[in-house]
């Protein structure tokens, strides 16, 4: 009689979304949706309500990530031996603090001294979201996973910007420094509820062994291997700094109404771009994909400098949402793909630390510029930066790929 065999089962399917990841997207959304009703006001808030001149806003806009990097010898360590769960919580907590501080101190000694602790809580929040997200993924699935993540903040991109335009113009409200302290006071609840998802990652503390194979706390502040791909991050955040930061001035600087249409339409075509984007990174090659992404940006910086009406800067939008939907992403991926697992949170601490530098120089530049010329002028400049980030990627993607080679080879597969 023959032996009957069992059907062969399907192979498991690979899925992002476990409760880790799902726990890290609720977070990162609400942190999204305070900082995003906020980052849109600063420039004029600077400007407007506290005074300063051009070249004190650009470096205000820009000094919480100029803190962040000085940070991040501190934070590499601290986040590689330290329970990274209890550690996002305390940062979490610090930043509704700061926005509690800027609602109640109205005067520029103040907002410098909060920008600075917030600085401080940026080095540990994104890197530390980021390492604890990417450790739950599949191997295969981490360029779509990191795609997916930043959803979350996206959709609430749709809405945080016009929210807090909309909190600070209100009608009715005792003058335009109250109009930013009930921005700032919401930031402040929304962080609140930013936590609670928090507290229900099922967090697995390293052994002992697995710390000691991360080495000594000066191995762990940054990643020789992935600074290549941090130096291209550096400079294209520099290339967006401008539009990130200068749209609500630059609006109305030439007249256009209604500008918190281009944070809402750049994020609902995000929704789009990011996910597909993850999708094509997994299966085709970043030296392709990435240029291209950075081509997209450079047709957006054109178009939202020469800007005159809210239609031609939508377009902008659409533009610049694609470019960022490749770009972002692919470069996040392939700079913790440079390390070993156990050695992600410093891959992760190295990629913010290009993040905090590029967000930081970036409005300081385009301050610079707007000192000279206009808030035109300080977008398109983005254009320096992003064509030698796209030079510098050709010439550091073949060492890139000899490196992810060598962790096949490390980890046997």
């Amino acid at each position: 009689m023959s032996e009957i065999t069992p059907p062969l089962q399907p192979p498991a399917k690979l899925t992002i979304w476990n409760k880790t990841f799902v726990c890290l997207f609720l977070a990162q959304a609400f942190m999204s949706l305070s900082n995003g009703s906020i980052n849109i006001l600063i420039a004029r808030y600077a400007s407007e309500s506290l005074g300063v001149s051009d070249v004190v806003m650009g470096n205000l806009v820009g000094l919480y990530f100029g803190v962040a990097l000085a940070m991040r010898p501190i934070a590499g360590p601290l986040q590689a031996k330290l329970n990274k769960k209890n550690l996002l919580i305390a940062v979490y907590f610090t930043g509704g603090i700061v926005n509690l501080g800027y609602a109640l101190f109205n005067t520029t000694e103040a907002f410098i001294a909060f920008r600075v602790i917030q600085g401080m809580q940026y080095a540990f929040m994104g890197s530390l979201t980021m390492v604890i997200a990417v450790n739950s993924l599949p191997k295969e699935r981490v360029a779509s996973g990191v795609a997916v993540y930043g959803l979350g903040g996206t959709i609430m991109q749709t809405i945080a910007p016009n929210l807090g335009l909309w909190m600070r113009d209100i009608d009715g409200v005792e003058g335009l420094e109250y109009g930013y302290q009930l921005a700032f006071f919401f930031a402040a609840c929304v962080l609140a509820v930013a936590v609670i998802p928090l507290f229900m990652i099922p967090y697995k503390k390293e052994t002992k062994e697995e710390l000691a194979s991360a080495g000594a706390w000066y191995k762990n502040i940054i990643s020789l291997k992935t600074i290549p791909m941090a130096i291209v991050i550096i400079l294209t955040g520099m290339a967006m700094a401008g539009f990130r930061n200068f749209m609500d001035a630059f609006a109305n600087e030439v007249g256009i109404p209604n500008i918190g249409l281009f944070a809402t339409t750049t994020a609902l075509m995000m929704l789009i771009t990011r996910p597909m984007s993850g999708r094509i990174l997994d299966r085709y090659d970043a030296k392709k994909v990435l240029p291209a992404g950075m081509g997209l940006l450079a047709v957006a910086l054109v178009i939202i400098s020469r800007s005159k009406t809210l239609p031609v800067v939508l377009i902008g939008a659409v533009f610049s949402s694609f470019g960022q939907g490749f770009v972002q992403p692919g470069l996040q991926s392939m700079c913790i793909k440079t390390e070993v697992p156990i050695r992600r949170a410093v891959a992760s601490n190295t990629l913010y630390a290009g993040i905090d530098l590029g967000m930081y120089i970036g409005p300081v530049w385009g301050g610079i510029v707007k000192s000279h010329y206009d808030f035109s002028a300080a977008i398109l400049a983005g254009m320096v930066p992003l064509a030698l980030a796209l030079v510098l990627f050709l010439i550091f993607i073949p060492g890139y790929k000899r490196r992810l080679k060598e962790i096949e080879t490390l980890s046997g597969d």
